[in-house]
């Protein structure tokens, strides 16, 4: 699959796919360097890396993302999604020359530093929740929808309680109203700039 790097309506630039992408097919492989969270965090406190910069691979590990997986734009209503720690894969069928986004909210999981944090949205589709929150943040027929596409990392599943292989349903208790996120929404608006 090709993709390809250019400015972007939402913020900065953007990742947009050159070639036709069908549901369920996987985009891309976000890469970048593992880190624990000690080791993330004393890479923030001397410089080494920015606070936005790491996405949340499991409960307490993240993925200091390489330059062009950082390119990938948020959106309350996006195409894509991430499966097991670090596969982007398609919520629907893309065509060609449309952004590739993901909901960053779907990969941050509820904790006690999530409740101090917001970031506001600035993705402009119609039905854009206008801030950024952890996973409880998003309403509970979108979540839904993700975990029907396997498009929920583990860890994620594992904070709220949730079975991949069950098929239930998710009950409203899982999501809650909108909370604030964590430093995972930041990262991409500012290193898109560099």
């Amino acid at each position: 699959m090709r993709l390809t790097v250019k400015a972007s309506p939402i913020n900065g630039r953007g990742v947009f796919a050159e070639d036709d992408v069908r549901q369920g097919e996987l985009i891309h492989r976000m890469g970048g360097r593992r880190v624990s969270l000690l080791r993330c965090i004393a890479e923030i406190a001397t410089g080494h890396i920015r606070i936005d910069d790491p996405l949340s691979i499991q409960k307490y590990r993240y993925l200091v993302l390489d330059d062009f997986s950082i390119l990938f734009n948020h959106c309350c209503q996006a195409n894509a999604g991430l499966a097991n720690e670090v596969d982007m894969v398609a919520l629907r069928d893309i065509p060609r020359g449309e952004e590739i986004t993901f909901d960053y909210s779907m990969t941050v999981r509820p904790s006690l530093y999530t409740i101090f944090w917001k970031m506001p949205c600035n993705c402009q589709a119609p039905l854009c929740r206008k801030e950024i929150g952890d996973v409880r943040s998003v309403p509970t027929q979108h979540l839904q929808k993700y975990l029907d596409a396997g498009a929920l990392q583990d860890f994620i599943l594992a904070s709220l309680k949730i079975d991949r292989g069950n098929g239930e349903p998710i009950e409203p208790s899982h999501c809650g109203s909108p909370v604030v996120v964590a430093p995972i929404a930041t990262r991409r608006a500012s290193a898109r700039d560099r």
